[in-house]
Order: C-alpha cells, then sequence, then structure tokens
C-alpha cells in the first residue's frame, strides 16, 4: 500500500465513524420519542402502542440486541479495528522505511480531501448481464 492509501483510508474511516454516530444520535432520538401522536397514549388503542413500543425497542433496544443502535454501535467498533489494524501496519512500514515515513507525513497534512463515491446511475447490469 502507498502512503497515499493509509491517509485515505484514516479519513475515511473518520469519516465513516461520523456517519454511523450520527445514525445512533438519530436512533436515541426516536426512542425518546415522548408522544408519537399515532393514539399510543389512548388505552383502548392497544395496537397503537404495542407499534410504539417496537419502533422504540429497533430503535435503541436494550445492551447485545438487534437494535439499529446496537448494530452501529457494532458498526463502529469494526471501523476502529480497520483503523487500528491500518495504523499498526503503517507505524511498522514507517519504523522500517524513513522515504515512506516522510512522505506518508507529508502527504498526512497536504493531500486534499477526496469526493465520496458516489452510485452509478446507469444502467444497470441484471444478473443476466443485460440492462432490461
Amino acid at each position: 500500500m502507498s502512503p497515499e492509501d493509509f491517509v485515505y483510508i484514516e479519513r475515511d474511516c473518520e469519516e465513516f465513524k461520523l456517519v454511523i454516530q450520527n445514525i445512533m444520535n438519530i436512533m436515541v432520538s426516536v426512542a425518546d420519542v415522548d408522544d408519537w401522536r399515532i393514539g399510543d397514549r389512548n388505552p383502548d388503542m392497544v395496537s397503537a402502542g404495542a407499534v410504539v413500543k417496537r419502533f422504540r425497542a429497533k430503535a435503541k433496544g436494550s445492551a447485545g440486541d438487534n437494535s439499529v443502535y446496537a448494530v452501529m454501535e457494532q458498526h463502529l467498533q469494526i471501523v476502529e479495528d480497520i483503523q487500528e489494524v491500518h495504523r499498526i501496519a503503517r507505524q511498522r512500514m514507517s519504523d522500517t522505511d524513513s522515504a515512506f515515513a516522510t512522505e506518508f507525513d507529508r502527504l498526512h497534512q497536504t493531500l486534499p480531501a477526496r469526493p465520496p463515491v458516489g452510485v452509478p446511475l446507469g444502467p444497470y447490469l441484471l444478473p443476466d448481464g443485460s440492462a432490461r
């Protein structure tokens, strides 16, 4: 891997972590909504209360569950693990190759941000290889 690759991996991981943390914050907001205004406070509308309870649990349930918040916590840990592996590899390469270390330090300070990768607008290929 080139020093440029290491710079971009570090930056991409930081950006991805911010996105994950934003999703986690949204899920906390969803779970903390007081009045959903779908009849959930009306004791006669039992299904409304059940739906709200389900939404809250899916947003941010208890620890170790399958809520969006818990899954995002797992993703955050995975990204941090990837970052750590790349930091260790980069450090070992820098320790043994001073030119690599110098180039990494230079690029880390001067390399412009790359634009996000976009989804191709099409045509989309289907499993049979056609676009129709």
